[in-house]
């Protein structure tokens, strides 16, 4: 089984408050009409079984159609039979004229009676009965809900989707696009089944628009699936989909499901008419674009103004060369807002202004780790932003990192650093997964970026001989204080010569000397081994060996 959990990237430039205010609606009317749906659910239950008793013990007495809409005319033939037989075989009498009369207009008083209970529940009230649609009730179904499940199985998909469609089309056009989606989802609902008198409800129409509208704006983004199943042994893990595989997918099931299926507890045909809206209506805003035009430059603009105040002040104190008062600033930002990327950078180059760049390089990793994680390359290429979007400028911070303090920063911000250069700079995501595939210490994330650079036909450089020189010499015993201090510039600094001066600088990592050949090792007759599969990785396969433990196996890329 899968269940969709999240997204491969979740950043949104503004807090999305429509989207959090329509999960808080729809979770306030739901807990609202708990008690209520309850009580008027019993009292119609009961009036209900008196009512099918009483037809029971008259199966010749007209029973009216609404009153068991999900009988066909076969089935209500059939039970009226069943119980005339029932009746025949007790020995009762048929009633005359006159009893007849008195016992429908019995009959009619309990169905009076039914309906008037009924028409108290709150589903009738704020759901859209098709075969009465009142205009108020095309927006008050949207935020009932039958249950538990079916309010968490909506809000999911929501969550899935509605905050970076608020992000992108901004507020007003997010909040226009998700009541429009409802509404004609209602509309096909009411054109498939104009008689009903189950009333509508649940916000899946217009989730379901989102979903389509999502798949337009978003159509190479990943979603994250949970997955378990049973093969002799309960297996569970996590998989990326992309949303061009899984949207066309739901919405080929649903169009199935609604042409198999006439009358049934869910609204497929509601599905399918709020997903075709939402997606023709983001075609329409990406072929005219709207949002490049309109939306993109007001939401930034807005974003610009609204900037924390202390920024500007650790801005001119940083070039009045006040740098610890800039860092006292940059701190108040980053207080209230912990992943602001400039203040971040602010940190950093009052470090280096002072000489210190080994001290503020973490803030420069967290600068350069919110720029990868906001980077957006499908606005990028229409609008404001550069053709590679933020992770350009992550690079650019990338390599101030490692020129400066002898770093390259953690493996995992490398690998999505460079992940995110692959299709658009090649030279330079090689660069980086170079730094990936000789790092000892980058573990499973060094075979991957090997296996990149195979494909990028890129080879494999060793790291930097001057990132390891400073824990050569701490790790040395030293005669004297003296002789610890002469050995690490000794091994840090590389041969100067006139070519250097005049030739461009080779990348940070190149030896300063040619590195000596290693001799190249025999191959080895390979080893087969009987394994087990344990799980399904996003990397390979965890495999049980012959002699215990567990092994990852990884994919061929």
């Amino acid at each position: 089984m899968f269940i969709p959990i999240g997204l491969d990237q979740t950043s949104v430039r503004r807090l999305p408050w429509v989207s959090i205010g329509i999960i808080a609606a729809n979770l306030a009317v739901f807990l609202a009409m708990t008690v209520s749906v309850q009580n008027v659910g019993e009292a119609a239950g009961r009036r209900s079984r008196e009512l099918m008793q009483y037809w029971s013990r008259h199966p010749y007495l007209t029973l009216p159609k609404s009153v068991t809409p999900g009988l066909s005319d076969a089935d209500r033939e059939h039970l009226r039979l069943v119980a005339e037989a029932m009746s025949s075989a007790s020995g009762r009498q048929a009633p005359t004229a006159d009893e007849r009369a008195k016992e429908q207009d019995q009959l009619e008083g309990l169905v009076a009676r039914y309906r008037e209970t009924l028409g108290r529940h709150p589903f009738m009230s704020w759901g859209l009965i098709p075969s009465d649609p009142k205009p108020l009730a095309f927006l008050t179904c949207m935020f009932v809900h039958a249950g538990w499940l079916h309010l968490l199985g909506n809000m999911l998909f929501f969550y899935l989707t509605a905050p970076f469609l608020e992000d992108a089309f901004g507020r007003p056009l997010f909040a226009a696009l998700y009541l429009a989606s409802g509404v004609v989802a209602s509309l096909v609902f009411i054109a498939a089944f104009p008689h009903s008198t189950a009333p509508l409800i649940g916000a899946s129409g217009a989730v379901a628009g989102l979903m389509g509208a999502f798949l337009v704006r978003f159509v190479h983004r990943k979603v994250r699936f949970f997955y378990f199943y049973f093969m002799f042994v309960f297996r569970t893990g996590t998989i990326d989909l992309p949303a061009w595989l899984v949207l066309p997918l739901w919405f080929l099931e649903q169009l199935l499901f609604a042409g198999l299926t006439r009358e049934s507890g869910v609204a497929y045909r509601a599905h399918v008419g709020g997903f075709a809206f939402g997606f023709l209506a983001a075609f329409a805003i990406k072929a005219l674009r709207i949002e490049e035009r309109f939306i993109a430059p007001k939401i930034e603009q807005e974003i610009s103004v609204s900037q924390h105040p202390a920024l500007d002040e650790g801005m001119d104190l940083l070039l009045r060369g006040e740098t610890a008062g800039a860092r006292a600033a940059f701190a108040r930002v980053l207080a209230a807002e912990p992943r602001n990327a400039d203040a971040h950078l602010g940190v950093w180059q009052s470090h280096c202004a002072e000489g210190t760049p080994e001290a503020g390089s973490p803030h420069l990793v967290q600068a350069i780790e919110e720029e990868v994680r906001r980077g957006d390359a499908a606005l990028a290429l229409d609008h404001w932003r550069v053709r590679r979007g933020d992770a350009a400028l992550a690079l650019d911070h990338w390599r101030e990192l490692a020129a400066s303090a002898r770093q390259s920063g953690p493996p995992a911000l490398r690998w999505r650093l460079a992940s995110a250069l692959e299709g658009s700079d090649r030279g330079a995501a090689a660069e980086i997964f170079s730094t990936l595939a000789s790092d000892p210490a980058a573990g499973v994330l060094a075979e991957k970026a090997a296996r990149h650079l195979d494909l990028l036909g890129a080879p494999v450089r060793p790291q930097p001989a001057v990132a390891a020189a400073p824990a050569a010499a701490a790790a040395t015993p030293a005669s004297s204080p003296g002789e610890a201090v002469a050995d690490v510039p000794a091994a840090a600094a590389p041969d100067a010569s006139a070519a250097d001066v005049a030739a461009p600088p080779p990348p940070f990592w190149e030896p300063p000397h040619e590195p000596v050949p290693r001799p190249v090792p025999q191959p080895e007759p390979p080893e087969i081994e009987s394994c087990t599969v344990d799980t399904l990785q996003e990397d390979g396969l965890l495999l049980h060996g012959p002699r215990g433990g567990l092994e990852l196996l990884p994919f061929r890329e």
